[in-house]
């Protein structure tokens, strides 16, 4: 969803950003009928909302904190070392905001997974030697000072394209599925 890297002298890091999950995407049309396209780019505009304005702090911590000008509200519930030099906090993400767009209001709600992965890499190009079971703290001692030297660290949006929208909703309130016995093909 969304990535940053910064180099700091004799490390890289990057930090990516990744939502799993689903979310109720509505639109309200200002006018009926609203054309199918027009619908489905002020929704895709509405999703891309989501990776704007994201900023990380605390990098060098067991809790780096994530903040959003769509207002999601991030919540760690853990974190976990893939070798052999990503750190991965994980938690949830509740996700509710309007937008307005020319075809009307479109509404995101939902709570969904998420992956924040910090990669460090040193620019001699050795790998960290495998510190055994205690890895995860090894990984910390080893970063932190480079990883809170940063501050924060602004996230880049990645387009958000879904393949499909899966359901809609008809002027008179009723919803309509994503595919139909006539064409079985989701929606545009």
């Amino acid at each position: 969803m969304a990535t940053a890297s910064a180099d700091i002298g004799h490390v890289t890091v990057r930090v990516d950003l990744f939502l799993t999950g689903e979310l109720e995407v509505a639109t309200t049309p200002r006018r009926a009928p609203a054309e199918t396209g027009a619908l489905r780019a002020c929704t895709l505009r509405a999703l891309r909302t989501m990776c704007r304005g994201l900023m990380v702090t605390g990098l060098g911590s067991y809790t780096p904190a994530i903040g959003s000008a769509a207002g999601n509200r991030f919540a760690q519930t853990g974190y976990q070392f893939h070798a052999p030099n990503t750190m991965a906090f994980g938690g949830r993400c509740s996700i509710s905001f309007a937008q307005s767009c020319e075809c009307g209001m479109v509404t995101v709600t939902g709570e969904v997974l998420y992956s924040l992965d910090v990669t460090a890499l040193p620019h001699n190009g050795r790998m960290p030697e495998d510190d055994g079971p205690g890895r995860q703290n090894a990984w910390f001692l080893r970063y932190e000072e480079e990883l809170a030297s940063i501050g924060m660290l602004v996230l880049a949006g990645v387009p958000i394209a879904p393949g499909r929208l899966v359901g809609a909703t008809g002027r008179d309130g009723q919803r309509a599925d994503s595919t139909s016995p006539e064409n079985d093909s989701p929606i545009p």
